[in-house]
């Protein structure tokens, strides 16, 4: 065996050395690469998991709070028929005449007196429910406040415009 032949020979072996390590190595990254994907996939079903969770928990705070509004619904809808019934006798036409009955109403609203009269408890309760002066004397001021407070031209001269959009803000406080 000659020179060449040993170096060929180690040559080889050496080869053989790196190659084995090579593939070791190759193992490793294998093992690393599987690892990884395992964790990834590990970290991608407890997201979706939670996720899951977390639109379960959503949707279910949701029926509730459904739930919980149309029992309220309920509940004001009782009320209204109630105050609609306990107030049927006050409803009024809208056609810009303020008489007695539309006083009534507006005193039944406010809380004075219900006699149909508009003397000065119920102008009072009028005056500070459109924030005019309460004097108990209606005048140019009390009507523009009414005027401002229904959003009716402001002219100081409380005519049928005015007395209809009172009637329409008596009825809606009445449930109608």
């Amino acid at each position: 065996m000659g020179i060449f032949d040993k170096l060929k020979g180690e040559k080889a072996e050496v080869k053989k050395e790196v190659e084995k390590k090579a593939a070791a190595v190759e193992e490793k990254v294998k093992t690393a690469a599987e690892l990884a994907a395992e964790r990834a996939a590990a970290e991608k079903k407890a997201l979706e998991e939670k996720a899951a969770a977390e639109k379960a928990a959503a949707e279910e705070a949701a029926k509730k709070a459904k739930e919980k509004a149309a029992e309220e619904l309920k509940i004001a809808e009782a009320k209204l028929a109630e105050k609609k019934a306990a107030n049927k006798g006050f409803k009024l036409d809208v056609d810009g005449q303020f008489g007695p009955k539309s006083i009534k109403a507006v005193q039944h609203v406010l809380g004075c007196k219900e006699d149909g009269i508009l003397g000065p408890e119920t102008v009072k309760a009028i005056q500070k429910k459109v924030g005019a002066d309460a004097d108990g004397i209606w005048g140019e001021g009390t009507s523009k406040a009414l005027q401002k407070f229904l959003g009716v031209t402001v002219d100081g001269v409380a005519g049928p415009e005015t007395y209809k959009a009172f009637q329409k803000w008596i009825n809606k406080e009445l449930g109608f």
